[in-house]
């Protein structure tokens, strides 16, 4: 069992290595990194959109299908050169989803002090925080992209540096515990 951890943990290391360089160039190039995903989506939507077309000459003569895959190509030529546009306003809808969800939670919490509920107080408090930051998104969405993409690289490299924790953690462990088992196996062939 204890080998069978340390060969899962050897796995991990590629992980904690890919997380922490992940989490630094997510850190330090929020918007390179959202050009980046955005024009490689891009072109995995035009590349579908191509693959409805061969598919429209070669195999299938159906007009849905070539109109998908036109609609394919336009579609990803759009999230290539105007990503920001679009990135923008799907955190622009996420920004009055939650707006609206703070709202609400503040009625609730309103009815509960109403009805003298002691949590009445936290739940204020939280729809408070919910709605500021709704408003703070859905006034500056592309910016809160950006801190969102920098809050994901820092939870990527807290995430590698606790792995790598972790790792070390479960070598010492297991380390210390082969020790016994050596050294009696010494033993019994000295005895020998």
């Amino acid at each position: 069992m204890r080998e069978f951890l340390i060969k899962i943990k050897n796995l991990s290391l590629i992980t904690i290595a890919a997380g922490f360089i992940i989490g630094i160039v997510l850190l330090v190039r929020p918007d390179e990194t959202v050009q980046f995903i955005s024009i490689l989506c891009g072109v995995t939507v035009i590349m579908l959109g191509i693959g409805a077309w061969i598919s429209y000459f070669t195999k299938f003569k159906s007009t849905i299908l070539a109109i998908l895959g036109t609609l394919a190509v336009i579609a990803g030529i759009i999230l290539c050169v105007r990503y920001r546009s679009i990135v923008s306003a799907v955190i622009f809808l996420f920004g009055v989803f939650v707006l609206v969800e703070g709202i609400v939670d503040l009625i609730s919490a309103i009815d509960a002090k109403r009805n003298d509920l002691k949590s009445w107080i936290v739940s204020v408090i939280m729809s408070a925080v919910t709605i500021i930051l709704g408003l703070i998104v859905i006034i500056n969405p592309f910016d809160s992209v950006m801190v969102l993409t920098q809050l994901l690289g820092a939870g990527l490299i807290v995430y590698a540096v606790m792995d790598l924790i972790s790792f070390i953690q479960i070598r010492k462990i297991v380390k210390y515990n082969l020790s016994p088992q050596i050294d009696a196996q010494a033993q019994e062939h000295t005895d020998e």
